[in-house]
């Protein structure tokens, strides 16, 4: 359809119309702009990579000042915390209930073994069932350790009259760009922001014409002589508006309530945020126009949006480490997009348009491939 074709009177009909249904449903208006914010809060403390106070069990056969001295520095990294303690069959039976996530088995002559210059193998046995647990767990070990077998060699090199200061060593320097703290909280709110915002958004726009359907108002908006496209926008664009307000509300609360720094500019974060609500609205109007009842409207919707954008989107898993059927499939997923500009222009400065004009491009294609998919089925209807 020819822009010059659009009546732009009729297309703000059709929006104050909207806007009018909006405001009359007050309650779902309310839960709408606040659900977000709660749903950020939960999320925000449920959904975290940084793993602490691991349940430990620890089995000391050896019963010696060393053993003890290893014991005290799992305990005192915080990363572990100590909850049974007297043999390898209670600890194993503690581990079989999820009591426990590992077992830190020292053998006999442990001490013994060091003073006579011998190597010495500890046990460290994890709950294999909880993998990512399991494995940071293994690597605090395997720190803990090596830290503690150094300090041993530093001591016995220091006995010999050598200063360990004279021995040359390895030692690695870190320099961390953009997150320096490391901390999985800003990493995770920038991606829960995309996930929030395609879920609320999408489900708006999905029952505003099924909706029509149910309540037997369908047959008069059919009868106005707006054109598909006119209707199609017109109905969009007031959810496009409480969407935009819905992400200003969850990235203050980000921003103030997570400390999540803010490195981008406003004019590139408002451009994706219009874009990105632009999309996701397109897409569950699109869900709308095809379902038969705002039952089936709502599953589709949750279906197509909802679960590809918290698995394909890089929210959690690397999509460089999916297979490369899986990694094609990421392209047609609009919350990609919108999480990779997020993180960048939360985390990164001078990250701005010039360099995410490829993501801002592709929202914008979405966009108005579902807008004129809407359109073009609500045509169909109209036949």
């Amino acid at each position: 359809m020819d822009i010059k074709e659009i009546n732009f009177k009729r297309m703000l009909t059709i929006f104050l119309k909207e806007f009018v249904h909006i405001k009359r449903d007050a309650r779902s208006l309310a839960i709408t702009l606040f659900a977000p914010v709660i749903l950020l809060i939960l999320y925000g403390y449920a959904v975290t990579f940084d793993i602490k106070k691991i349940d430990l069990g620890v089995v000391d056969y050896d019963k010696t000042k060393e053993s003890r001295e290893l014991i005290i520095k799992f305990l005192s990294s915080s990363y572990f915390e100590l909850k049974e303690s007297k043999d390898i069959k209670l600890c194993i039976a503690a581990l079989r209930v999820n009591k426990i996530k590992a077992i830190l088995v020292i053998p006999e002559k442990f001490s013994t073994d060091f003073k006579k210059n011998k190597d010495v193998k500890i046990q460290f046995i994890l709950d294999g069932s909880d993998a990512n647990t399991a494995n940071v767990a293994l690597g605090y070990a395997k720190i803990i350790i090596a830290t503690y077998s150094k300090n041993i060699i530093l001591e016995k090199v220091r006995k010999k009259g050598i200063n360990p200061k004279n021995i040359p060593a390895l030692e690695p320097v870190e320099r961390i760009f953009y997150n320096s703290e490391l901390k999985s909280t800003n990493f995770i709110i920038p991606g829960l922001i995309a996930i929030l915002m395609m879920l609320i958004a999408a489900t708006l726009t999905s029952l505003t014409i099924v909706r029509e359907k149910e309540r037997g108002t369908f047959e008069q908006l059919i009868s106005t002589p707006a054109k598909p496209m006119e209707l199609m926008t017109g109905k969009l664009f007031p959810y496009v508006i409480i969407g935009c307000v819905d992400v200003v509300l969850v990235t203050l609360f980000g921003l103030l309530w997570f400390k999540v720094p803010f490195k981008g500019d406003i004019f590139t974060f408002s451009l994706f945020t219009i874009l990105f609500i632009f999309c996701a609205m397109g897409q569950g109007l699109f869900m709308s126009s095809i379902a038969k009842n705002q039952t089936i409207a709502v599953i589709a919707t949750v279906f197509s949006t909802v679960l590809p954008s918290m698995l394909l989107s890089g929210f959690v898993f690397p999509i460089d480490s999916m297979p490369w059927i899986i990694r094609l499939l990421t392209y047609i997923v609009p919350a990609k997009y919108f999480l990779t500009a997020l993180r960048s222009i939360f985390l990164k400065e001078g990250v701005g348009l010039n360099i995410l004009y490829p993501e801002a491009l592709f929202l914008f294609v979405f966009g108005m491939v579902f807008l004129l998919l809407a359109a073009k089925k609500f045509k169909k209807n109209l036949e």
